[in-house]
């Protein structure tokens, strides 16, 4: 019988042995009779291989310690005697366990299918490269950090306005009327000018062009954006930094690679869809 890692058997089992609950001796073993090369037990005939040990530990990312040994073995005892025991009982043949089987052959065979027939067009040096130069040439000159607060209520706008007249600072008064963290803006925001509507980071393009045409410590407000108004303050300003080639062509590879897959797991759907009757 093959072994069915069942995440719950697994935890209790380990916790069982971590506490050092004994595997009982059975009776009629043989402790005098030398085990197989290369077999670390024998369970009911069952051999569990020095290498299943081995893996165990290798797994748990620890170093290689006599009781930590000790406790991978006992583990695997424990779930050859479950596992047996449950075979024993019959249980392999229940329903649900019968479409939990059928459920994993089926993701096997859809896995070695996309293997097989699922072919990506490869992503080349020069495609890396030439991703690198347009997102560098396209790059927001400058990166800024401000203040939002915002409001519907007119009341509230001309409210909060006296309030930093009268001295309050940006800050307090964005904690006190503010619904939504900064107004819902990043805090850092790369932009670049002149501001043209999408190419705004995702701001609204008053804010955006609001943002850009102020000075570090700069108020200015309000804007109006559709049923709510804005109130912005420029905290910093700076130049955007592009990392190197060496140091971004490696993720870059990684999302032109991811999209060559989307791309090409997208036209075998689409083929087989035209080759299939489907009712919806």
């Amino acid at each position: 019988m093959k072994k069915h890692h069942i995440s719950i058997v697994s935890t209790l089992i380990a916790l069982a042995c971590a506490c050092g609950a004994p595997i009982a001796r059975a009776a009629g073993t043989k402790t005098e009779t030398p085990l197989p090369q290369g077999v670390e037990a024998v369970v009911n005939d069952t051999p569990i291989a020095r290498s299943d040990v081995d893996g165990m530990i290798e797994a748990s990312g620890h170093a290689v310690t006599p009781a930590l040994r000790a406790q991978a073995k006992r583990e695997l005892i424990a779930r050859q005697l479950l596992e047996q025991a449950a075979e024993k009982a019959n249980y392999g043949s229940r329903p649900e366990v019968n479409r939990v089987v059928m459920r994993a052959r089926t993701v096997a065979a859809t896995d070695l299918y996309l293997r097989d027939n699922l072919h990506p067009q490869a992503v080349t040096d020069a495609d890396v490269k030439a991703r690198y130069d347009h997102i560098v040439a396209n790059a927001a000159q400058f990166e800024y950090r401000a203040e939002v607060i915002a409001v519907a209520d007119p009341a509230e706008v001309n409210a909060l306005i006296a309030e930093l007249k009268q001295g309050a600072t940006f800050d307090a008064v964005a904690k006190k009327y503010n619904t939504t963290p900064n107004g819902g803006v990043a805090q850092w925001v790369e932009l670049r000018t002149p501001v043209a509507e999408g190419n705004t980071g995702g701001l609204p393009t008053p804010i955006a062009q609001a943002i850009t045409s102020l000075q570090p410590g700069a108020v200015a407000g309000p804007i109006r954006i559709g049923n709510a108004f804005a109130i912005v303050k420029l905290d910093e300003k700076r130049p955007t930094a592009v990392p190197t080639f060496d140091a971004a062509k490696k993720v870059l590879r990684q999302q032109l690679e991811a999209q060559a897959q989307q791309r090409a797991m997208t036209a075998l759907v689409d083929k087989l869809a035209a080759q299939a009757t489907i009712q919806q």
